[in-house]
């Protein structure tokens, strides 16, 4: 039985990635490449199916950020295709690292990317720890609490006042190992705009957006805002958690404080939401979930175009190309007696 392979697989359990991956059917389907959208009705059996090899991906977009259950069908799938040699968007064993905020949180330190002032609590740890008037003095009050695993605002609370905020977190998520207890930040209005910004990362591009985590609402910021405000830090500090994670497509949130300097407030955020704005009053502009699209699907036709031997498939019936090809083979080196010239 022929193995029937995909160009592109959507990897992801959540409907609010119905828009994003109809565009990137649609895409697909401009540019001749076959796709497949593995949500939760279809992961189990295509999971099975590439195990078996009926199936075979060239590139996979795991959308998922099921780290914390290696039993996850998500979690297995994207394991599976790298395995298989699938270029993966993201690396699933590197998202499983950077997406620990107590983990990733260390990191930042270490590569003098400026976050809140922080304390780490590990789960053993929570029945003892007691909130102290030192760690108030550090954190402030009201304070934040985190888990170092989490998603959608679970667990995350933002008026923090003693250890009960902090059991109370543990108790919402499970599954977390550890806790953030954070200074709370106080952005510096600019303008008519907070200075809270939801950052986007795909692949080597930075796209900032004014953004208010009252409401959730997006708007991009543009280049007269950038230049009028002085926003250029953003990119850089982008391009420096992208260095140091080795993530492709991400978001991060950054406030910029009234104390005048840019603190990371949400370090990585592996599946971003992707509902519209067309949609949902909090949703993502429509161009942008349209250019993210374009950005990935380019990207992995980079690799696939690559790995087939032409970045562009029309010069494959090239026949100055073939003819090129042809009289490099027919070369010989000249040989002497000390070798090779």
């Amino acid at each position: 039985m022929p193995v029937k392979t995909y160009d592109f697989v959507l990897s992801s359990p959540f409907s609010n990635y119905d828009f994003f991956a109809h565009r990137m059917r649609e895409m697909c389907g401009q540019l001749n490449h076959t796709f497949f959208p593995a949500d939760e009705v279809w992961v189990g059996d295509f999971l099975q199916k590439l195990r078996n090899r009926e199936v075979a991906v060239r590139v996979l977009f795991d959308l998922s950020n099921n780290q914390t259950n290696p039993e996850d069908p998500f979690l297995m799938l994207a394991k599976e295709a790298k395995r298989q040699g699938a270029y993966v968007v993201d690396d699933p064993d590197i998202t499983s690292v950077v997406s620990h905020k107590a983990l990733f949180h260390q990191i930042m330190l270490e590569n003098n990317i400026l976050v809140p002032e922080t304390v780490i609590v590990d789960r053993k740890e929570l029945k003892d720890f007691k909130i102290t008037d030192d760690i108030k003095a550090r954190v402030g009050e009201p304070f934040v609490v985190k888990p170092a695993w989490g998603d959608s605002s679970m667990g995350v609370i933002v008026e923090g006042h003693s250890h009960e905020d902090l059991l109370h977190s543990a108790e919402q998520v499970p599954n977390s190992s550890a806790f953030l207890v954070q200074r709370r930040l106080a952005p510096k209005w600019l303008g008519s705009h907070k200075g809270w910004f939801r950052m986007f990362h795909i692949i080597d591009e930075v796209i900032p957006c004014w953004w208010d985590p009252s409401d959730g609402e997006y708007q991009m910021v543009t280049p007269a805002q950038s230049r009028y405000h002085g926003l250029a830090p953003l990119g850089r500090i982008m391009r420096d958690i992208a260095r140091v994670s080795k993530m492709k497509f991400f978001t991060s949130e950054i406030c910029l404080d009234e104390d005048g300097n840019f603190y990371v407030v949400d370090y990585i955020n592996a599946d971003p939401d992707m509902n519209p704005r067309s949609y949902f009053a909090d949703g993502v502009p429509d161009e942008l979930v349209r250019h993210i699209v374009w950005m990935l699907v380019m990207d992995g036709r980079r690799v696939i175009m690559k790995r087939r031997g032409f970045f562009d498939a029309s010069l494959e019936a090239s026949h100055t190309d073939r003819y090129e090809k042809q009289q490099l083979a027919k070369r010989k080196p000249r040989v002497r007696k000390s070798g090779v010239i």
